[in-house]
């Protein structure tokens, strides 16, 4: 999943890294950490646009084309805090590149994989990259500019992973239109080389600090939790009923995330989930408001491109072209956002945002099979767009400054994860949807939106657990 809101959600990791290197080499190190960055945010939204060729060519059932999706969702939701642990232990300049070498086989993997297993392997392969990848890219980035400096090079930033994930997905529908969904993954490669190349030549070489704590243990419960919540989610929605099959995996996730639970209280503070974090209400309130608004985000930006493509048979590149509008209006409304945050403090950005995402979840609802771009997706689409504009960037501020400064980059990489663990959920949900064609798929669509639109308005009323609180100040994008 890819789009311009997450790219904000994960910019709040370089804006609270407290350290910096000064501005000598910033502007390379800038470069280099934007072209690494952008990956995160590409692969995904390829896939999107390429699930329904991927599903025809390998004849995947909509199970199958679920975990195409989850298979990188996982690492992302369950690894991205551990992964940052990992940069400060052996250095973020090598697990920087590591998480690189890692997404480039993955994508190789998949791009010339000939069975469904060796695609998953690839897909995992790839979100295990975007989860090591993302919060090293930040903390080089906001080691390297002073505090006066870094919400400027965190525009840059955003920008460019706004650019890339909104072009990407218009070159892969191009071609797919004239050739095969595994060139989508194989173009990615010259950019996997280029990251490295300058990776390696203009990032300057951090001191590991040796003592700092990897929870091992933390990563495997929640990696065991989340993927068997998911897989027993998957299961039912295709049809399997709660067979005893189903039944045990979703027991075996909902022991990993209690087991998480435990371990996390007894470690404290060490955690990668310190539980004095969840003390404050505006963290537990910014969380779940997280996770219910970018479920039915997911779902629009995953079966929207479906549904053009399968159902109203329009042309890929268009469904590639689709969410631009989305990517330009978040990019450009967010920092306008701050206005409403300093005259009407912390809840209304956020509950409109919600209600203008959920009537564009209800506008979807028009969506036909003789639907056209402009006056049945488009409407939907920039409802969305306009939400999640309202919505997100306030959301990364109120996060940031909901917490004592030191524990910033912390809130702020949980605030990611539930993010990537809403969408995966979501996806998990889908298979009633992905499994139906003709009539039948429009009829399934609508459901889903309905439930996309109720879901939004659950977001608003988890807005009402944050503390009223002071007129925030907003933190500039650009």
């Amino acid at each position: 999943m890819s789009s311009a809101s997450l790219i904000l959600t994960d910019c709040g990791l370089a804006l609270s890294e407290p350290k910096a290197i000064g501005p000598q080499g910033s502007a390379k190190v800038l470069a280099a950490s934007s072209l690494g960055g952008c990956l995160v945010f590409v692969s995904s939204a390829v896939v999107t646009v390429a699930l329904a060729a991927i599903g025809r060519d390998m004849h995947l059932s909509p199970l199958d084309l679920q975990w195409v999706m989850n298979a990188e969702l996982l690492p992302l939701a369950a690894l991205t805090l551990v992964a940052g642990a990992l940069g400060d232990r052996f250095g973020q300049k090598r697990i920087f590149l590591a998480g690189i070498g890692l997404y480039g086989l993955g994508a190789a993997v998949a791009g010339f994989a000939p069975s469904l297993a060796s695609l998953i392997v690839g897909r995992f392969l790839q979100g295990l990259g975007e989860a090591v990848i993302l919060p090293n890219s930040l903390c080089v980035l906001g080691r390297a500019f002073a505090a006066d400096k870094k919400a400027r090079a965190v525009g840059v930033w955003s920008a460019a992973a706004a650019i890339a994930s909104g072009v990407a997905p218009a070159i892969a529908g191009a071609i797919l239109d004239d050739g095969s969904w595994r060139t989508a993954f194989l173009m990615l490669l010259p950019v996997v080389a280029s990251a490295l190349v300058v990776g390696a030549a203009w990032i300057s070489k951090d001191a590991p600090t040796g003592d700092a704590r990897i929870d091992v243990g933390g990563a495997v419960l929640s990696t065991v939790g989340l993927g068997g919540l998911g897989a027993g989610l998957t299961s039912l929605t295709n049809g399997f009923g709660p067979n005893p099959l189903v039944l045990v995996t979703l027991m075996v996730g909902l022991g990993g995330l209690a087991g998480l639970v435990v371990s996390q209280w007894r470690l404290g503070d060490n955690a990668m989930l310190p539980p004095s974090l969840f003390a404050s209400r505006s963290v537990v309130g910014a969380n779940l408001f997280t996770a219910l608004l970018y479920g039915p985000f997911t779902v629009m930006l995953t079966l929207i491109p479906f549904v053009m493509i399968r159902g109203a048979h329009l042309p890929t590149l268009v469904a590639g072209l689709a969410f631009i509008p989305l990517q330009v209006l978040i990019t450009v409304v967010s920092p306008l956002a701050g206005m409403l945050c300093r005259r009407f403090g912390r809840r209304l950005p956020l509950f409109a945002g919600g209600a203008v995402a959920a009537s564009g979840c209800t506008m979807a609802l028009r969506v036909g099979p003789n639907a056209t771009y402009w006056a049945d997706i488009f409407p939907s689409v920039l409802l969305l767009a306009l939400g999640m504009s309202l919505a997100i960037a306030p959301l990364t501020t109120l996060v940031l400054t909901s917490v004592e400064a030191d524990r910033a980059g912390t809130a702020s990489g949980v605030n990611s994860a539930v993010s990537r663990a809403g969408s995966l959920f979501a996806i998990a949900l889908l298979g009633g949807v992905l499994q139906q064609a003709g009539p039948q798929l429009f009829s399934g669509f609508h459901m889903a939106m309905t439930v996309a639109a109720v879901t939004c308005v659950l977001a608003t009323l988890a807005v009402f657990i944050i503390e009223p609180g002071p007129h925030v100040d907003f933190i500039p994008r650009d």
